[in-house]
């Protein structure tokens, strides 16, 4: 090999070492936050639901972590049909509100919208002493700064999946009286025309204790860490852990008469 290619190979390994120091992630201060939900079903036909989530969600400091001042409240409603007991989809809309990152700051909107369109594919895979569940969820979403000046909203998508399980602690089902556990993963991937390079917004890792309480009743308490890259800078990674508490309610609004399950005459 001759010595202008030594040299070239030599040349291009200190380009490349270079350009990956550039690139190499940082991490900003772990962030803290809490995350109050109820999730609500309520059935209006034999396989069509209204899906709504109301979250209530705060922002920590150094000073006072978790709750230091109002991060966002917003509610997600949407129409929910069962396919089969193995698949349902929701389609519906979002009306976000979120919260000034400087109070009292004239600067800032005290509170400016997100508004979303959403639609959900849940995969339910029931194995004898657990349950599975694989959920893609995609989001439109108008988007802007919090800045007075800020009042541009720019079109964006969000790309959910979502991977969880609930395994039973004190029995073999998920059936009332029985509490669980809940391992969960959600990888969320976001795109539009501000979105250079930051394409990770979101990696949750997530785990939960819940207790159902009744087949309309059920409850859940866990920590959340996340990770995802800033939007201004790829190499900038953000950090939070979450406090979140849940409920689950599911009501039937259907006539009482349609309640009665239909006689089986065959098998």
């Amino acid at each position: 090999m001759g010595m202008r290619k030594i040299l070239l190979i030599i040349f291009l390994g200190s380009c490349f070492q270079i350009s990956a120091q550039e690139l190499e992630p940082e991490f900003e201060d772990l962030g803290t936050n809490l995350w109050l939900s109820s999730y609500n079903k309520f059935r209006i036909a034999e396989k069509l639901y209204w899906a709504g989530e109301m979250h209530y969600r705060r922002t920590g400091s150094s000073e006072n972590p978790f709750v230091d001042r109002m991060a966002q409240i917003y509610n997600r409603h949407g129409l929910n049909y069962v396919v089969s007991p193995n698949f349902n989809f929701t389609v519906g809309g979002v009306l976000r509100l979120n919260f000034t990152p400087e109070p009292n700051n004239l600067d800032y909107d005290p509170i400016y919208i997100e508004p979303r369109i959403w639609h959900q594919y849940l995969f339910v895979l029931p194995f004898p002493k657990f349950m599975l569940y694989n959920r893609i969820r995609i989001e439109h979403r108008w988007k802007r700064g919090a800045a007075v000046t800020d009042d541009e909203f720019k079109f964006g998508n969000r790309w959910r999946y979502n991977f969880y399980m609930k395994i039973p602690i004190n029995g073999d089902q998920l059936k009332p009286g029985t509490f669980y556990v809940s391992p969960s993963m959600e990888l969320i991937m976001q795109s539009g025309k501000n979105v250079v390079g930051s394409f990770v917004e979101d990696l949750r890792l997530y785990g939960n204790i819940g207790y159902i309480a009744s087949p309309r009743v059920s409850s859940s308490l866990g920590v959340m860490y996340t990770t995802g890259q800033n939007l201004n800078d790829p190499t900038l990674y953000k950090r939070r852990i979450i406090l979140r508490l849940s409920t689950y309610i599911s009501l039937d609004f259907r006539k009482e008469e349609q309640k009665i399950p239909t006689i089986k005459l065959s098998d």
